[in-house]
Formats: structure tokens, C-alpha cells, sequence
């Protein structure tokens, strides 16, 4: 990566010098892993110049969702700081038009007008720091050449390749980038634990999510509700409506199945959701023969059902409550009296929002032969132009995964329906479902029009056209207050004083089991988990992956840090504690500049406040310049330390709980 970062060719106006740094964990006050690198920076004619980029970048993305607002000239500011900024406003536009699940825009670390030169961090997501430096690298490659007036057109071709690559990178099912996003907004902690599984917040108040699997969804329930004669079963046991249905393994048990029941029919996979392999509204064996081959093509277990004909709705219950329902209209297209059906799908497939893959909010409709039949049974075909307000079906499926549309009836769902998926959900012992209902009107009661429950889904896609505003409601009621828990980060703690020890025994007193990584190793309670060193980052993930630990000390005796980063991106409260245990202090001017250093890291990851330890030999107003924390005014004595960091941390605890930001404490 470093080796492309510095191939910029000709005479350039930004080039990285040296190798880049890749922080695993956090660091500056940024909320994601990041990229640490040194530019050089060469202009004149900065505005002309910057223009054209702006022009030519805005040209090639277009409207990019979640925009942000381009850097000013700040008076005071050169042209070279200036131009840094410009460079990352267009690292996070870029990365936002992809789509990338980065959420804020890089920092500059350092300006040094003498040299100009930069530190800059560019946040980034795991496993893709390379990925990231090659679109920096693009990117640089497009500024530069812009500034020698030189042709660009080969580097606008690499482009798409460039995104390719982004897109594998980021959480690849369905929900996950909604509750990342939502995360990030909410201000709960998130990171990915494997294979696409996250983790929401710390310790004893983390909780785990795939897709919308929660770390409560019940296993058995899930199997249940995955193989469609169980779910017939458990359901029509606990008295909710269901179709009659009858499995079937080859064609003529299909035909046959669909005689004994009567048409109209549906063919479907037993033991897939989705709306995969299903075809619905059948009314002739030819139909059944055709989409038992579908199916056939998805899963060997095929169920032929009896069609009830009502209008296809979605109800998502979360932990005993209706939180949503939609009504989910089949894909086609509404005639203008002028365009034919094939010019309607065209301009209906321009919509933005439609896609392909897991993460596009609604699918484009394809002409193909579903589409053809529906259409010769209404004696059309791809070239009829429909009336005006006409609507053509071309999908027998309503869901959204076909193509269809969802529309909002939250506010509509009658008392007995909402209860019908209530008792559906409970009934497969399921915290978060889909319950799919067919019912002629979601406004009246069941019991009084007819209804079928023909689906419950233990793993839902949520959508994003009308739901978004679910994510943060099932976020907020499955991580407790903010998601965090508290942590105090201490710097050169000698190990006579043995603070993190005592520390965690005093909140230990007040009911809080203490996670600790310090000279001991990592310790959570009275257990030691692993003894000797261990490195900051690795003893802190510890840490904060274990849902025992409800409030954590970390110890940073050297350096190291800076290369990993921290195990968490925010914390509570920074002790300077001494200068004795740094590496490589030779006196104490060096002394200073590494703690300097290492206060610039840490201290914007502060909410709290920072406190110095009397007898530390610590210079405060060495370190106010670059402070964004609150200091205290006067150093803690030694014999007052462990209760100042305990009553800090109870405070913390109980910000944290209601959700309420730590730096707020002193406001209330």
C-alpha cells in the first residue's frame, strides 16, 4: 500500500512521505480504526485548481446520500491547509458514495507550516486499510494530475474497480449497515466480532446482532419458523389461522396437491424465506408443473398450499410489541396512458433506490417469464400501453425482494391483528419476526374478515424505505442506556501504587465487577484471565468483549498505543499517574515530548476529565495547548487517587446507564 501511495507521477501538489501507519483501534477522538499518514503539500493557484477537482469529482458521483458540507477558507488558514482539508472532504465523500460504513470525516493531526507538511487521519474500517489507502491514492492521483493539467480519463476508468473492492469490505447481509449506521448515531459502541456478526456496546452491556438475529433469538424457534409445515403447526396449535398445505417431492405430487386443495394455489420451498423459490395465485396445473420447477431449483422440500386471496401485509414484533407493519404492494408499473408496459419498468428500474444485492433498498423488476405470463393472462404483452392509473402486475410475490413496494399501516392495524402477531411471534418463542398475514384489510379485526398468518420470518430484513426509524427503536431497547460502561484509561501508574488493583476492589464494594489490564496482566474480579503482559489494545478487547465486566481500567505504561490504538473509541476519565515507566527518556525534555505525544492520542478520546496524580512530576501546561478535555485545576493526592477514580467512574456508571454522555455529569 505504501509503495502505490508514493507512485504518484510528475510534478505533484500533495505526495505521502514515508510509510502509512495502520491504528487498529482508536485514536485523536475518532470513532472508527484509522489511516496515519505524512503529506507534503506544494501549491499555488490553490482555488483554480481545487475548483476543477471539485468539478470533476462532483461530475463523476453525482448526488451522494448523507452529504456533507464542503470545507471553507478559514481566515488565518494557508492555502496548504486549505488544500488538506479539501483532500479530506473528498476521502469521505467518496467513501460515502460507495456506501462505505464510515461515518465521519478524517482529522488533521499536525500542520507544519515550515515544512508543509501534514499528519492526517483517515478513518477506516477493519481488514480495509489497504483498500482505503488505494482510493487515497486515487484519489491523490486525480488531484495531482489536475494540478499539471493533465489528462485524467484513465484514472476515471479505474474507478469502478476501486469501488468493487470497497463494497466487499463492508457488512455484506441485509440490516447490519442500518444498525451500524445507527450505532454510530446513537453513540453506541460497534464493531464487528466475525464472520459479520457485531457487537453493540461494552462488556455487561454489550449484546450481539446478525442481521436481525439477536443474541436472545431463540435457536429452536428459528428452526421452527425456517420449515414452513413446523411453523403451520406450532401456530394452528396456538389457534392463529393458517393454510391448509400438503408437502410434496416431485411434479405430479405437486398437480395432485393442488387438485385435492382447490384452486387458486401456492408452490413455495418449505424450508426457505425471503419470498425464495415462491410463486403464488396459481390456477392451472401448468402453472404448478412451472414453479414446482422453480422451487425444485432452491429446495427439495416443496409445499403446495391453499391461496387465500387478501392483501399481503409484514408485521415486525420485537420483544412482545407490534413496532411496525407495512403493506407490501407486488411489483409493476401504473400506466400514463402514453408509455408501454417495457418503457414503464425502464423508468420504474431509474429510481436510485433501486438495486441488486443485499443492501439495495428496493429491486428492480425484470421482464422476464413470471412477468410474461401475468401479463398474456391480462391480454398484455411487454409492448401494451397501459390506460392511465392502470396498474400492471408483473410479480405474483408482494415482497419487497421481488420488487414490490412497501407502504406504511403502522398507524392502521387493528388491536386484534396487532395481537395475532404478537401471539404468532410468542408462539414460535421468538423475540424479533416478520409475521407475514394475508388479510383483506389490516384496519378490521381477523376474526371478523378472515386472515392466514402464511409466514413467520425468525430473521427479518427490516427495509429502509418506510423502517428506517426502526433501527434505533430495537437498538434502544436491546442495549441498556448508551451501550457503555465505565472506563478509566491511567498512564504511567507505578506499580508500588498498584492503583488499578485497588481501584477495582473499592468498585467491586459498590457492585460493579472490575475488568483491570495492568503490570499483572488482564484480571476481571478476582479472576486473573491472563497473567504477565499484555498489550493495551489486545488486554482491553478482552475487556470489553467479556459480558461479565462492568467497568474497566486500562494501565498505558509505554508506548505502544500509538502503533495499536485503544481498544474502545471513547472513555471516561485519563490519570496521569507519572513519566517514569515511558521507554526511551533519556532526560526530561524527552520525557515531555512523549508524554505529549500520548496525552495529543488519548486525551480527544476523553469525555471526562484528565487528573494528575500529586508527586507525578508531570508539567500540566506542557499539555494544555492541545487539550480538549478539562483538566483539573490542582493534582489529587495519592491517598485521595482510588476514591476520586472510583466516585468518577459510579458517576459515569449512572450517566451511561440512562444513556446520558459522561462530560455532561458536571452539568446536571
Amino acid at each position: 500500500m505504501s509503495n502505490e501511495l508514493k507512485s504518484i507521477e510528475d510534478t505533484v501538489a500533495i505526495k505521502v512521505e514515508g510509510n502509512s501507519l495502520v491504528i487498529k483501534g482508536f485514536m485523536y477522538g475518532l470513532q472508527h480504526p484509522s489511516l496515519i499518514v505524512r503529506l507534503s503539500i506544494t501549491i499555488d493557484n490553490c482555488q483554480e485548481w481545487l475548483t476543477r477537482v471539485d468539478q470533476v469529482l462532483s461530475d463523476l458521483l453525482g448526488e451522494v446520500p448523507g452529504d456533507i458540507a464542503r470545507p471553507h477558507r478559514v481566515s488565518g488558514h494557508t492555502d496548504e491547509l486549505y488544500a488538506i482539508n479539501f483532500l479530506l472532504f473528498w476521502m469521505s465523500r467518496l467513501e460515502r458514495s460507495i456506501r462505505v460504513p464510515v461515518f465521519e470525516q478524517g482529522k488533521v493531526l499536525g500542520f507544519f507550516p515550515e515544512t508543509r507538511s501534514a499528519l492526517i487521519a483517515i478513518p477506516t474500517i477493519p481488514s480495509s486499510h489497504q483498500t482505503t489507502g488505494k482510493l487515497l491514492s486515487w484519489l491523490l492521483h486525480v488531484m495531482n494530475k489536475l494540478y499539471a493539467e493533465r489528462d485524467i480519463h484513465a484514472l476515471i476508468e479505474e474507478f469502478p474497480a476501486i469501488v468493487k473492492q470497497l463494497k466487499r469490505m463492508g457488512p455484506k447481509i441485509a440490516n447490519m449497515p442500518l444498525f451500524v449506521r445507527t450505532a454510530f448515531d446513537l453513540g453506541i459502541p460497534c464493531s464487528e466480532i466475525a464472520g459479520q456478526v457485531y457487537q453493540f456496546g461494552y462488556g455487561s452491556r454489550s449484546r450481539l446482532l446478525d442481521s436481525s438475529f439477536t443474541d436472545q433469538t431463540s435457536q429452536i424457534g428459528t428452526r421452527l419458523a425456517r420449515i414452513k409445515t413446523l411453523t403451520a403447526a406450532v401456530l394452528r396449535r396456538a389457534g392463529i389461522p393458517v393454510s391448509d398445505h400438503i408437502m410434496v417431492t416431485e411434479s405430479s405430487g405437486a398437480e395432485k396437491a393442488a387438485g385435492d386443495l382447490g384452486f387458486p394455489v401456492v408452490v413455495k420451498p418449505a424450508d426457505l424465506d425471503g419470498g425464495v423459490g415462491v410463486a403464488a395465485g396459481l390456477t392451472t396445473q401448468d402453472e404448478v408443473r412451472e414453479a414446482f420447477a422453480v422451487a425444485q431449483k432452491s429446495s427439495r422440500s416443496i409445499l403446495v398450499e391453499k391461496h387465500y386471496d387478501g392483501r399481503d401485509y409484514r408485521l415486525t414484533v420485537f420483544q412482545g410489541e407490534l413496532i411496525w407493519a407495512i403493506e407490501r404492494l407486488p411489483g409493476g408499473v401504473t400506466g400514463d396512458g402514453k408509455s408501454s408496459v417495457q418503457t414503464l419498468v425502464e423508468l420504474l428500474n431509474a429510481d436510485p433506490r433501486r438495486g441488486e444485492g443485499p443492501h439495495a433498498s428496493l429491486k428492480r423488476i425484470v421482464l422476464d417469464d413470471e412477468a410474461q405470463s401475468l401479463l398474456s393472462k391480462a391480454g398484455m404483452g411487454f409492448g401494451t400501453v397501459p390506460g392511465e392509473g392502470e396498474f400492471v402486475r408483473l410479480r405474483r410475490r408482494a415482497n419487497v425482494a421481488c420488487g414490490g413496494m412497501p407502504v406504511a399501516v403502522f398507524e392502521h392495524v387493528h388491536p386484534d391483528n396487532r395481537l395475532l402477531a404478537v401471539r404468532a411471534t410468542a408462539a414460535l418463542r421468538l423475540d424479533l419476526a416478520g409475521v407475514d398475514v394475508l388479510i383483506p384489510d389490516i384496519s378490521r379485526s381477523w376474526r371478523e374478515s378472515g386472515a392466514v398468518v402464511c409466514e413467520v420470518n425468525a430473521q427479518p430484513n427490516l427495509g429502509e424505505i418506510t423502517s428506517a426509524h426502526i433501527y434505533p427503536q430495537i437498538l434502544r431497547k436491546l442495549v441498556q442506556g448508551s451501550g457503555r460502561i465505565p472506563i478509566t484509561v491511567i498512564v504511567g501508574s507505578p506499580q508500588e501504587l498498584d492503583v488499578a488493583a485497588a481501584v477495582a476492589l473499592r468498585l467491586g464494594s459498590a457492585g460493579l465487577v472490575t475488568g483491570r489490564g495492568d503490570h499483572e496482566g488482564v484480571s476481571i474480579g478476582t479472576t486473573t484471565i491472563t497473567a504477565g503482559v499484555v498489550d493495551p489494545y489486545n488486554g482491553g478487547r478482552i475487556l470489553m468483549g467479556d459480558k461479565s465486566v462492568d467497568a474497566a481500567i486500562l494501565c498505558i505504561n509505554d508506548l505502544r498505543v500509538l502503533h495499536t490504538g485503544l481498544p474502545f473509541e471513547r472513555f471516561d476519565l485519563l490519570v496521569l499517574a507519572g513519566t517514569h515507566l515511558l521507554p526511551d527518556a533519556k532526560d526530561r525534555a524527552s520525557r515531555v515530548v512523549q508524554l505529549r505525544t500520548l496525552f495529543n492520542a488519548l486525551s480527544p478520546c476523553c469525555d471526562g476529565k484528565v487528573i494528575v496524580v500529586e508527586g507525578s512530576r508531570i508539567a500540566v501546561h506542557a499539555l494544555l495547548s492541545s487539550s480538549s478535555a478539562e483538566l483539573l485545576k490542582e493534582p489529587v493526592a495519592q491517598d485521595a487517587l482510588v476514591e476520586t477514580i472510583a466516585e468518577a467512574m459510579i458517576a459515569a456508571d449512572d450517566n451511561h446507564r440512562i444513556g446520558r454522555p459522561a462530560f455532561l455529569s458536571d452539568q446536571a
